[in-house]
């Protein structure tokens, strides 16, 4: 039984030896209501992500204090967040993103980025950039697949390169 726990706690970072997914996308995708093809071709294990979010989507953070709330970006920079529900564009692909610790994790960040052509009398203007090394899990839920993913130290991901 021993023996069996062992090998399941080793299994993210023996899994992360192996080859290691890259999803760069934009959000919202080109096409209305979907995913776009780089999220939409994700697969259980390692992956290096580098997600920007652009208005008019909204993440969701979860604090941490566990309160969930909209991300405020009053300024730019680096936003602590203990988790991130991304909207996809599609009702039936969902995203959970885990940040870690930055003393742990330190190339995963989510960040409010200077977007000029998104300003406005009410805002600075800005995307908000997800990146890191992280193990993708799924879960099957009716009409739908919620991907949570977990963060990796850099080195599992060759910090992205």
């Amino acid at each position: 039984m021993r023996a069996m726990i062992l090998a399941l706690a080793a299994l993210p970072a023996g899994a992360a030896a192996g080859e290691i997914q890259t999803v760069l996308a934009d959000l919202p995708g080109p096409v209305e209501f979907e995913a776009p093809d780089a999220l939409q071709a994700l697969k259980e294990g390692p992956v290096w992500l580098d997600l920007s979010i652009a208005p008019p989507l909204d993440p969701a953070l979860q604090q941490e204090d566990g309160a969930w709330s909209g991300i405020v970006c009053s300024s730019h920079g680096q936003v602590s967040a203990k988790s991130v529900s991304v909207p996809t564009g599609s009702n039936h692909l969902l995203l959970e993103v885990r940040p870690g610790t930055p003393e742990q994790h330190a190339a995963n960040m989510v960040s409010c980025n200077y977007a000029p052509q998104y300003s406005d009398e009410t805002s600075l203007g800005h995307v908000i950039r997800i990146k890191g090394c992280y193990f993708a899990n799924s879960v099957s839920i009716p009409t739908a697949i919620q991907w949570i993913l977990n963060p990796l130290p850099a080195g599992d991901c060759a910090a992205g390169n």
